[in-house]
């Protein structure tokens, strides 16, 4: 990379891999910060997660829910840089959302993200060979700065997903080769990928045609992003508080004692040397249980409500998330719903040992007799949360097993039905409640669908529908609150704490923040001298 002034160069370690930038196939955090970096959406989420307009500059929806027509703005074009960028000015038009829509519903691009449209359009009236698109069909270039997205029933989250990374614009030109187009990206965001060397090192440079500004003054401030793959989280936390780095994300059980109190406050040594941002985070974490009736597996008892009750009381949340996060999230006495979408404050389980003894009573194991052992799995690094619950499980009189797993095979396992009780986390993928009434649904069985658990309710199920198809506020939280009390009386999961995110910056770094769907945004980052 050339000279460029280090006030420019923003510069952080992310210690997971990126596979790809293509945004139909990218999955995991460290991916999707890049992309958000490289690539827009029809709509972008506000510091409230309200959804804010980006490619489009307006929008209106018909009375019935059905038809979004979008109104394109006339100044974006694609990046002219990078390995393959286009060398005159390709301005985006309506056909580009229409070809990138095409592109992650197509069957034959296999894209992670297909389930964006699957349910929600008449994906039988696409026609994906053609290069020109119709009033019949879901997706429809009326003009260039005109896009109309036509629903085959009313969905209320549409506008959260149209705003993730997975709904980014991308040009016809470069998107027909996925292998080629994950590791070359071509997009409209305000930088553009220079260099990328696996697992070593990338560098994004700032795109000058890039089309927001701020009070007059053209976006990004920087001019290059650099970021390393070092994958020893404690060694880039060193590199951090020596200055190698503006910005550090999280801690681990190695370090979480040298930067924390337990009250989750940074410590004296360290307020002055860098500033912090402490936010929660949309991220769930919890225990999930097997209660499919008609495939029992390893543990047929726990489809027994009252034992997955009992067992929910008997865990004291408070303590848990001081002792093992040192204060780093909201201990989970709520539903698997985040504060932030429901406020249903009566939908969870506080630490009741006499409650627990009394449904374990109403389940027929008094005392825990008559209940066979219950095997928990869990990855290492949460083995001393793990234990630390089994303790308070013998307390009451149940007596549990600890298997340890990696948390790929955890997930292989989850997916296909072989675990009886899990630890997991279920990080948003858009903000909004659906996200996690789904999981719940029984129409989302794994391995197919996010319902790991195969919780089935009828109850459940229609609330979950007419929630779907509601746009009115106040109507749509009645029905979550609905979702959730049902859940309570079930209780699939075990709800452990909500998640908070911690984001460390240096004291020059300025124009960073935080929300509670952890995104990078650094489009408005500017760094001063030290």
């Amino acid at each position: 990379m050339d000279k460029v002034s280090d006030t420019l160069v923003f510069r952080y370690n992310e210690d997971q891999s990126v596979s790809t930038l293509d945004p139909a196939f990218v999955k995991s955090q460290s991916e999707l910060w890049v992309c958000s970096q490289i690539y827009n959406s029809l709509v972008d989420l506000d510091s409230n997660l309200q959804p804010v307009p980006m490619l489009a500059s307006s929008w209106e929806i018909s009375e019935n829910g059905l038809v979004y027509k979008f109104h394109l703005r006339t100044d974006v074009q694609f990046h002219r840089q990078g390995k393959v960028g286009f060398e005159q000015s390709r301005w985006v038009t309506a056909s580009d959302v229409v070809y990138s829509f095409r592109r992650i519903t197509d069957p034959n691009t296999a894209a992670a993200c297909a389930w964006i449209f699957a349910d929600k359009i008449n994906l039988a009236s696409i026609r994906f060979l053609q290069k020109t698109s119709s009033a019949s069909e879901p997706f429809y270039a009326q003009n260039d700065s005109t896009f109309i997205l036509t629903l085959s029933k009313p969905y209320s989250a549409m506008l959260s997903l149209l705003g993730t990374a997975w709904c980014s614009v991308i040009p016809h030109e470069f998107g027909e080769n996925k292998n080629v187009f994950g590791r070359n990206p071509v997009g409209t965001g305000p930088f553009y990928m220079k260099y990328w060397e696996e697992d070593v090192k990338m560098v994004l440079r700032k795109n000058p045609d890039y089309f927001e500004t701020v009070n007059g003054k053209k976006l990004p401030f920087l001019e290059a992003v650099n970021i390393d793959f070092l994958k020893n989280k404690q060694t880039a936390f060193m590199r951090f508080v020596a200055g190698e780095y503006d910005f550090f994300n999280g801690v681990e059980g190695s370090f979480k004692d040298e930067l924390l109190t337990k009250q989750g406050q940074i410590r004296q040594k360290y307020r002055h040397k860098f500033k912090y941002i402490i936010k929660p985070f949309l991220n769930t974490e919890y225990l999930g249980i097997w209660i499919d009736k008609n495939n029992p597996g390893s543990n047929p008892q726990l489809a027994n409500p009252y034992l997955r009750i009992a067992l929910n009381y008997a865990i004291p949340r408070e303590e848990l998330v001081r002792n093992f996060r040192n204060n780093l999230g909201i201990p989970g006495t709520g539903s698997f719903l985040p504060f932030e979408f429901t406020d249903n404050n009566n939908a969870g389980f506080n630490y009741a040992p006499d409650s627990a003894r009394k449904y374990l009573k109403l389940a027929g194991y008094p005392y825990g007799r008559g209940c066979n052992p219950i095997k928990i799995t869990t990855t290492a690094d949460y083995l001393d949360m793990i234990v630390y619950i089994q303790k308070y499980w013998e307390d009451i009189g149940i007596k549990s097993e600890i298997d340890i797993q990696t948390g790929g095979m955890i997930r292989q396992l989850r997916n296909n039905g072989k675990l009886a009780i899990w630890r997991g986390s279920w990080i948003a993928d858009y903000a909004d409640a659906e996200n996690y009434l789904t999981c719940f649904y029984s129409g989302n069985f794994s391995p197919g669908g996010p319902n790991y658990t195969h919780f089935k309710n009828a109850d459940y199920d229609l609330e979950y529908e007419k929630m779907l198809m509601e746009t009115d506020a106040k109507r749509r939280m009645e029905r979550i609150k609905k979702c959730e009390n049902i859940l309570k009386k079930e209780a699939p999961v075990i709800v452990l704490f909500y998640d908070k995110s911690i984001r460390l910056y240096q004291n020059n770094v300025h124009h960073f923040h935080n929300d509670a769907t952890n995104r990078l945004i650094l489009k408005y980052v500017q760094k001063s001298k030290i």
